[in-house]
């Protein structure tokens, strides 16, 4: 047996915890090897120290002293996350897409909503047959963006709902739940 094999068995050697054979040849090794057998030596010393040592008993004040240091730190920083941030400038370079297509083709508000409407009910028509899908865009491109217009718009109010939940409801659920000493 090597050094190499028999150092990390040391310990399991002193508890007396190896197989027989091991065991064996462990106790073969030791009886020539010098240094494995001052590393057995140094293993029981420190098991005899560490079963003489007895349980240590905290200061009196440990707990006080403890949450009085903890009270002193500063509170940790909320960490900002990037998402309302991203939402809010996808809503606003898609509301500018859209007011730009809005001024540069001259509708008006009342032609998008009744083009709109036009083309859901075209595509109602359109699909419920089969096979006739293939005019359905045909002049109703105007009535296409107006959809996503209204499209938009759907995304703008959800977005807001968020936004607000966010940034205004959320804080004041977390201090409404928080306990009563984080409050001070």
């Amino acid at each position: 047996m090597h050094c190499s094999s028999c150092e990390p068995l040391l310990d399991r050697y002193v508890e007396g915890t190896l197989p027989a054979r091991r065991m064996l040849a462990i106790g073969k090794h030791l009886r020539t090897c010098a240094h494995c057998t001052d590393m057995l030596t140094e293993l029981k010393v420190i098991d005899a120290l560490l079963e003489t040592t007895g349980a240590t008993e905290p200061a009196a004040n440990f707990t006080f002293a403890v949450m009085a240091e903890v009270r002193s730190m500063p509170k940790p920083r909320t960490v900002r996350h990037p998402a309302p941030r991203l939402l809010l400038s996808y809503l606003a370079a898609a509301w500018v897409v859209a007011v730009v297509w809005f001024v540069a083709s001259g509708a008006t508000l009342g032609s998008l909503v009744t083009g709109a409407s036009a083309l859901g009910l075209r595509f109602a028509s359109a699909f419920s047959s089969v096979g006739g899908g293939a005019g359905v865009l045909g002049h109703s491109t105007p009535s296409l963006a107006a959809l996503g217009v209204a499209l938009l718009a759907i995304d703008a109010a959800i977005a807001l709902g968020v936004g607000i939940i966010y940034l205004f409801v959320r804080p004041r659920l977390a201090a409404a739940f928080a306990p009563s000493a984080e409050r001070s």
